[in-house]
């Protein structure tokens, strides 16, 4: 039996990362999504959400355990969905793990243009991508919802200032 270390979509015996997905990668061996997650609707509902099944992980739900590692108690349930969690240094992979695919430098052939219809500056491939392949990482500034209210109320009265890119993430 050949021991493969550092590579979990590879390995025998896959790092502890894999604790957290119940051994789920979201990549293929190409760097691509797996069709279950490019299928997964990520914008359920309310009451869409109330249909997930709810967490079975009992005494080691991971939610449950952030909120007092000292003093675990059981999962009570909430909604378990489908995420994507790659690995990272500190688990013990290497950068040539199938599952470390956003920390890599971008890989596609990119280029970013002025567009003719004046809505600013874009971005595009130069080559046809395979569905789920890994573009690039679009990077910001995390702000709290009232300092993107402050800005955007500032944008209003800056001449100078034409467009904000605001980008809701789930959670303030």
């Amino acid at each position: 039996m050949k021991i493969i270390i550092g590579d979990c979509l590879e390995a025998t015996f896959p790092c502890a990362c894999t604790r957290e997905t119940k051994a789920v990668f979201a990549y293929i061996r190409v760097g691509c999504l797996k069709e279950e997650f490019l299928q997964y609707d990520w914008d359920k509902t309310e009451d869409e959400e109330k249909q997930i099944p709810f967490c079975a992980s009992g005494w080691h739900c991971p939610i449950e355990r952030s909120k007092n590692p000292h003093e675990c108690k059981g999962c009570i349930g909430h909604v378990s969905r489908k995420f994507i969690k790659e690995c990272w240094h500190k688990c013990g992979c290497n950068m040539g793990c199938g599952n470390r695919v956003i920390q890599r430098v971008i890989t596609r052939k990119l280029q970013i243009f002025f567009t003719h219809e004046g809505k600013g500056w874009g971005l595009r491939t130069r080559e046809q991508l395979p569905a789920g392949a890994f573009v690039c990482e679009y990077v910001g500034k995390i702000l709290a919802n009232m300092e993107q209210d402050e800005r955007n109320n500032n944008a209003k009265a800056d001449p100078t200032i034409t467009h904000t890119y605001p980008i809701l993430l789930d959670g303030d």
